[in-house]
């Protein structure tokens, strides 16, 4: 189905919407992002499916260009649709929009969400902060709702090895340094034991710390829609893990997704340890990009675990809604 919806005179052109025709056509389009985001990917909405939520896959489309891509959540109750959530989309093809481009992309979203026709949309923007890109949401008539927006950072893993390291802040080398020289090693798997193990272990987690995070009925819907891009990493001593994490492969890209470490790896650092080696993994399978997974902007003390790998930080904007 395609929608016309005429975009202001300010930035001319009519902005076209349809939904996309199906798996091959949605990855493509994913291929050619500068920046794609793994709960965009076509694996991640159908594991939403699977959980009970609808999944819209949209094209914005201008003189037949495709200018973002847009994957949505949607929440139905006896058929109505009344609500709906957007995580770090639309997408752009291009890798810095014009204000026309992004404008037009907003407005034939903001439409679709107009009169209370689909519910309550909620959008997570896939931009990262600044001005000009509040401009324009607010011009469409979006509106904040004060929650914080996406923090994190991404390997380049084309420098390859000797570089990254390079990179890394000194403490975190030296940590790095003491993992590898207390004789840690390291095993990627896709066994269901290896899965069944880091699921166990997050569930346990997640009853002892209280945190809301992926359920595990939703992280096995995953797997199963990508059985061949779900790695277990661990790190191991004489055979036995001491810290564990999930690394998604989607595209050229990969992403840490979820963690575990037990209370005798801080001595080994051997959670450095696991994430380090799960990049150059990755790297070794043909990933050209390591997200290392959200964290706290501006973190301090153990919250700098993550940004001192020295990645590309991004900090997107924060959550807006519309009626």
């Amino acid at each position: 189905m395609t929608f016309a919806l005429a975009s202001s005179p300010a930035y001319g052109a009519d902005c076209l919407v349809r939904q996309v025709g199906g798996r091959a056509e949605w990855e493509q389009l994913s291929r050619r992002l500068p920046m794609p985001h793994l709960v965009q990917a076509w694996a991640y909405g159908e594991a939403k499916a699977a959980e009970g939520w609808g999944v819209e896959r949209l094209v914005f489309e201008q003189g037949g260009r495709p200018l973002a891509i847009c994957q949505v959540q949607v929440r139905r109750i006896l058929g109505l649709t009344v609500a709906a959530r957007i995580e770090r989309g639309p997408q752009f093809m291009a890798a810095r929009p014009t204000d026309a481009e992004g404008r037009a992309v907003y407005a034939a979203l903001r439409r679709r969400w107009r009169f209370g026709r689909r519910g309550v949309l909620c959008l997570a923007p896939g931009l990262v902060e600044s001005q000009s890109h509040r401009e324009w949401l607010r011009a469409e008539g979006f509106r904040t709702r004060g929650v914080a927006g996406w923090c994190s950072a991404i390997l380049d893993l084309t420098l390859g090895e000797a570089t990254l390291r390079r990179q890394l802040a000194a403490s975190w080398r030296n940590q790095l340094n003491t993992a590898e020289r207390s004789g840690l090693g390291f095993e990627l798997s896709m066994t269901p034991r290896a899965v069944d193990w880091i699921l166990e272990r997050h569930a346990e987690k997640a009853r002892e710390k209280g945190f809301v995070g992926p359920s595990v009925s939703f992280l096995r819907a995953l797997q199963r829609q990508a059985p061949e891009n779900f790695f277990v990493a661990r790190a191991l001593r004489d055979g036995v893990p001491l810290a564990g994490m999930v690394v998604l492969r989607f595209g050229r890209s990969a992403e840490c997704f979820i963690g575990w470490h037990e209370d005798e790896a801080a001595p080994v650092k051997a959670d450095h340890f696991v994430l380090w080696n799960a990049a150059l993994a990755m790297g070794r399978l043909g990933c050209e990009r390591f997200d290392l997974g959200g964290y706290p902007p501006a973190s301090e003390g153990r919250g700098r675990f993550k940004p001192d790998m020295r990645g590309s930080e991004y900090h997107l904007m924060e959550e807006w809604t519309a009626f």
